[in-house]
Parts: structure tokens; sequence; C-alpha cells
């Protein structure tokens, strides 16, 4: 069962992000413990080949691991992401995941892809060094009032910036969310 909700976290193009299944996956691996949810992220990778690139894994490690202070999470190297990283990275340090009430959104609505993608492998070998796996499941709230709060926070990480497009894309992302 595990494996076909974190495939399908998995294998969702970033225009279709749904944090729904994020939430479903990372709540399933967190009663797990780091390394045996680090094991079924791997085994998720080895069970498609090279037939799929599993961009979804990379969004469920930022979700699942909380870092040590002072440290920062790993770049993801995708191509040119249509919203650059804020200048200060401890602005979005999941960056481009955002937690928002136990949601987490992505802020970038699509890359241009420039080469061979990071494999997410490096990911899983970045989170078993240095990842501490959350406390407690994803619980969210209501996502009334989110685009303010999420308005709010791109604010204070792009100062001066309009989000009218990422709160579209969040909203589309909030809309697949729902069942």
């Amino acid at each position: 069962m595990i494996h076909s909700m974190l495939e399908e976290a998995a294998y969702t193009s970033v225009e279709d992000y749904n944090p729904g299944q994020v939430i479903a996956a990372v709540n399933e691996l967190q009663p797990l413990g780091k390394e045996a949810a680090l094991g079924r992220i791997a085994s998720c990778i080895q069970k498609s080949g090279n037939s799929r690139y599993p961009y979804g894994l990379l969004w469920v490690q930022r979700v699942l691991f909380d870092l040590p202070g002072g440290m920062e999470f790993p770049s993801v190297i995708l191509g040119t992401p249509n919203v650059l990283p804020p200048a200060d990275p401890a602005a979005l340090p999941r960056y481009p995941i955002v937690i928002l009430r136990d949601i987490p959104l992505l802020v970038v609505a699509g890359y241009s892809l420039r080469g061979l993608p990071q494999p997410v492998e490096a990911h899983i070998e970045f989170f078993r060094a240095h990842g501490i796996i959350r406390p407690v499941p994803l619980n969210p709230s209501s996502s009334d009032g989110l685009e303010s709060e999420f308005s709010s926070l791109w604010q204070s990480a792009y100062p001066g910036t309009d989000p009218s497009l990422a709160l579209q894309s969040i909203r589309a992302q909030l809309t697949r969310m729902k069942p």
C-alpha cells in the first residue's frame, strides 16, 4: 500500500503537484523511522528503473525531514525554475516547498529542463547523513485564509514582487488536494 501512495507522489509532474499525495506519502513513511523510510524511497526509484524521473520524491523528502540548526536543504537541480530561490535562503528554507498549516505547497510551477536532472539518490544520501525525520505525521488544518498567509510569506521572501502567479498555482494545488 505504501508504494502506491509513494509512487503516486513520486511520479506526479511538477505542473500537476498535489499536496495531498505528499501528505499521504509522508504520513505513511514517518512512523517507519529514518532508515526504513529512506529504504522505501530508494526502492521506489529502483522499481521504476529509468523509465520516469521521480520528481515527487524530492518534495516528499523535503517534507519528511528536518535539518539540524544552521544547515540548509540541498538545492534541487532540475533546470531553471519559473520562480528562482529567494535571495535569503532562510526566507523559504525548504524551497521550492513551503509548509503552511502542515500543507506542503510547491512554489515552483515548472522547470525549463537543461541537461540531466540531479539524481534523487543524492538527496537520499544527504538526508541519510543529516536528516531528522519529522516527529509527528502531518495534520493539515483548514485552508481557509491560507492564501493570505502565503502572500505574507511570499512578500517576506520576495519583497516588492507580485504573488499573483504563485497564488494561482497554490489555488490549483489546493483544489487538487481536495477529495
